[in-house]
């Protein structure tokens, strides 16, 4: 099938093709491929919990036996209808179990697979990519346009309005999994309220017991210095499926902040003044860390942290790079820039 453009998708989603037999949802935002394959499977079905239209495969069966792929696609509901087939979290062992299917698809059922980041050259990937009857969406992570979409969506049905500053708070701190964003996004709207109102303070507040916290803790342990505190951070991250590109953005930004803030009273404001100029604006409970940043990092080192955190976010952008073992050596390469710029900061271990 030819690529589906980005802009594409949504429009792909509500009305596939008719002779379209398997779909293939691929990347590291799990939460965007489930979505995605919901909105797919209910063009065929009316309900993913109906036992005679959807059949779900392991992974690990097909792979041991892919006859039961053709056996399930073909088979027939007692109720009548087209069926939908399921199988989560497969990997590039079904590659060709699938390229076999897809030769030759056999039945009229809608194939739908979840995996995570597959290489360009992924045997699975390539089945999908290659087959006039099926497709392979990816599902990265939610830039920053996508998250705006999915602030308006989430707050529209009820008409809260939320302050620029909010939003902005909101785009930088989303985006690691499109489930948990639509989830925190619903929190905000049922807090405000039909007709209520955001403003970055209450929204800081109700989203800091999420992985937005664990995230600030990674990337103030980073600019401290504090090598076993960055480690305990980035360990809970990895449990909490924090995704490690959104951990060097969200650590590129900060950076550049900083910079924002050394650039102005290098120009003669007060450093007060120059972080209240920072929009969205520094939350309150961290902007004592934030001012002994600004003191510690010279303008020098903000520039090389940030070379280093763009050229590791883009590394990871690259099918097949290890995203993780990228992103954990550069955090600690930026924080070891820190400890060559007055070591930790009192009191702190």
């Amino acid at each position: 099938m030819v690529k589906i453009a980005t802009g594409a998708i949504d429009g792909f989603l509500r009305k596939p093709p008719p002779d379209l037999r398997a779909v293939l949802f691929y990347g590291p935002d799990s939460g965007l491929a489930r979505e995605r394959l919901t909105a797919l499977a209910l063009t065929v079905v009316p309900s993913l919990d109906d036992p005679f239209l959807v059949a779900e495969l392991n992974a690990e069966s097909v792979k041991s036996d892919p006859g039961l792929l053709g056996d399930e696609a073909a088979a027939i509901a007692m109720t009548g209808g087209r069926r939908v087939v399921l199988i989560r979290d497969a990997a590039d062992a079904l590659g060709d179990a699938f390229l076999s299917f897809l030769d030759d698809p056999v039945g009229d059922a809608l194939v739908l697979v979840t995996a995570g980041e597959l290489a360009a050259k992924s045997k699975l990937r390539k089945a999908f990519e290659a087959a006039p009857c099926a497709a392979a969406l990816p599902c990265y992570l939610d830039e920053a346009g996508g998250i705006d979409r999915l602030i308006d969506e989430g707050l529209r049905p009820m008409a809260v309005r939320i302050d620029r500053e909010a939003r902005h708070y909101l785009v930088d701190h989303l985006g690691s999994d499109r489930g948990v964003s639509r989830s925190e996004i619903e929190k905000l709207a049922l807090y405000a309220g039909p007709e209520g109102h955001l403003d970055v303070d209450t929204v800081a507040t109700l989203i800091g017991d999420s992985s937005v916290s664990t995230m600030d803790d990674v990337i103030y342990a980073m600019v401290d210095g504090e090598s076993g505190t960055l480690d305990r951070a980035l360990d809970l991250a990895a449990e909490e499926a924090v995704a490690p590109v959104a951990l060097l953005r969200m650590a590129g930004n900060h950076m550049l902040r900083l910079r924002r803030v050394q650039d102005l009273v290098a120009a003669g404001t007060p450093l007060p003044g120059a972080m209240a100029a920072l929009k969205p604006p520094i939350f309150f409970k961290v902007k004592a860390r934030f001012e002994a940043s600004v003191k510690r990092w010279s303008p020098i080192a903000v520039g090389e942290a940030l070379t280093l955190l763009l050229e590791a976010e883009a590394a990871c952008k690259r099918s097949g790079a290890p995203d993780w073992v990228l992103c954990h050596r550069t955090l600690h390469q930026v924080g070891a820039l820190a400890r060559r710029q007055g070591g930790r900061r009192p009191g702190r271990r």
